[in-house]
Parts: structure tokens; sequence; C-alpha cells
């Protein structure tokens, strides 16, 4: 009896149990997913362009490149308040040496369009005798988004060369 109510179950799936003599139940399958509306799409694209701004950018964009004005008037300004009516002393030259390179360190640090640049700040001073002076620097580096600037301050008795590298944080 038992081998016949498993050969009735097997072919009718749809039969009772053979134990219960219920109802089978039959699984449901999943509804297909709906269209996506208007604002679905919308919202998809949004995450999109969320996903493809989180990505990681090799390059800095137009506007984010090493804002070079902005740093040549930091210099400036450091150099022009720090050496304005000084005469030269070997004694402080070294204190005054550290304090523009760091006070210009500072001020480009807290600028918030120099955000993924790193930056290296060199001060040269010396006394102003009437000689002729050369300046070289030289970097490897990548051209297309990293640069230097340079500013030269001069009076009576004192030059000051300040330089700064900026190469892009990648």
């Amino acid at each position: 009896m038992a081998e016949e109510q498993l050969k009735e179950v097997n072919a009718n799936p749809a039969s009772t149990s053979p134990v219960t003599n219920e109802p089978e139940k039959t699984p449901m399958k999943p509804n297909p997913p709906a269209p996506l509306s208007a604002s679905a799409a919308d919202e998809g694209q949004q995450t999109e362009k969320a996903v493809q701004a989180a990505a990681y950018s090799m390059r800095p964009a137009f506007g984010e490149m090493f804002p070079l004005p902005i740093v040549k008037n930091i210099m400036n300004s450091v150099m022009t308040e720090k050496l304005k009516d000084k005469t030269y002393d070997k004694d402080v030259a070294k204190i005054w040496t550290l304090e523009i390179a760091d006070e210009v360190n500072q001020k480009i640090a807290s600028n918030p369009k120099v955000r993924r640049y790193k930056h290296v700040v060199q001060v040269m001073l010396g006394q102003e005798l009437g000689a002729g002076g050369f300046y070289n620097s030289r970097c490897c580096w990548d051209c297309d988004c990293d640069t230097s600037v340079s500013e030269v301050f001069s009076n009576t008795s004192i030059f000051c060369v300040c330089t700064v590298f900026g190469t892009y944080q990648y």
C-alpha cells in the first residue's frame, strides 16, 4: 500500500501528502522586478555619480591645481613683514630664516585650496654686498601636477629667496 501511495505522489505532485493527507504546498515563485520609474532611475544615476566621485583621482581637476598666485602673495607678505626694516646680522639670520619658513608653511597648510598637495618651503637669507648670485633648484616629479614657485626679497643689506615646492598627493 505504501508503494502505491509513493507512485501516486510521484505521478501527481499536486496530490496530498502520504503522511498527513493534506494538500502539499508548492513553493511560490517571486514576481519579476517592476520596471524602474523615473524617480528610481534618477536615484540610480545619483548613486552612480556618488560612486564615481568617490573614485581614486590620479590627477588634480582643473580648478584644483597648486594655487601659485596665492602662494606667491603669502611668501611676499611674510618676507616683507619679517625683513622690511632689518639689517643683516649673522647671529639672528638663522632665526629669521626659520620664522619665515615656518610662517609660510603654516599659511599655505591652512589654505583650503592646497588640501591634496604636499609642500616644502625652502628659505635662503644672505647679506647684500653688491655681488651677483645664482640660485638653482632641481627635482624629479610629475610635470603635469607638481610645481614650484620662488620669490625674492631684497633691501640695502639683506636678500632672501623663498621657494615652495608643491607635489600632488596621489
